[in-house]
């Protein structure tokens, strides 16, 4: 994973939708949405409407364009949120 920017990527969540994600890294890429539908053979409409925020983007399609800029999603089990470690002035305080 060559530059700071890949690994930033791979680190950063996105609750709000993958096409946010990949137009991020299609920015940083400089490629364009219509570059992709020509290379791709996908209709620049249809391309658009998979990446828009409120889309459901099926899996085949989130694949191709992910295998076009070089990306890949990888999955991991979610990290556990530690329990807070109680304050030795809360303690003495008690």
């Amino acid at each position: 994973m060559g530059n700071g920017y890949t690994n930033h990527m791979i680190y950063k969540s996105y609750t709000d939708s993958i096409g946010k994600a990949i137009k991020e890294v299609m920015e940083k890429k400089g490629v364009s949405l219509y570059r992709i539908s020509k290379d791709l053979g996908i209709a620049y409409e249809s391309l658009y409407r998979s990446l828009k925020e409120d889309a459901n983007p099926e899996w085949k399609r989130i694949k191709q364009i992910l295998d076009y800029l070089g990306y890949e999603i990888v999955l991991r089990p979610k990290r556990k949120k530690t329990q807070e470690t109680p304050s030795p002035l809360k303690s003495r305080r008690q």
